[in-house]
């Protein structure tokens, strides 16, 4: 199944628990549609680029997930028909690319080590 990452934008003056019920409830689509929720972080309260339907902030939310391209049009239809999301985007991740990038976040620590292996942290 493909990954995709999906962010939504919701109003800044939306309560707390109100978002997170909103999560729940797009998580809950999500795996009642054969996905499967990787990751869900709550990016909090951001400046937004631009103006969006009177707001200059809002609350972000991203979920990663895997799930057959099927259910994305679902997902997005969700979106547009709840009243306190403000904004969406679905991507689809490349997994080649995600692959890369988590083997080169692991490479500099390793090469970090070869060139001082002795060098305590914080030490001069």
């Amino acid at each position: 199944m493909p990954t995709y990452e999906s962010i939504f934008v919701c109003p800044p003056d939306l309560p707390t628990e109100e978002l997170e019920e909103l999560a729940r409830k797009f998580e809950k689509i999500i795996t009642q549609g054969q996905g499967e929720v990787i990751s869900c972080n709550n990016l909090g309260r951001r400046k937004l680029g631009y103006e969006i339907k009177g707001y200059k902030e809002g609350f972000m939310y991203c979920i990663n997930f895997n799930s057959p391209s099927s259910l994305v049009p679902e997902l997005e239809k969700n979106y547009r028909v709840t009243d306190k999301v403000i904004r969406h985007l679905i991507v689809k991740v490349d997994e080649k690319k995600l692959k890369e990038k988590k083997v080169s976040s692991e490479e500099p620590k390793d090469e970090a080590e070869k060139e001082n292996p002795t060098k305590e942290v914080g030490r001069p």
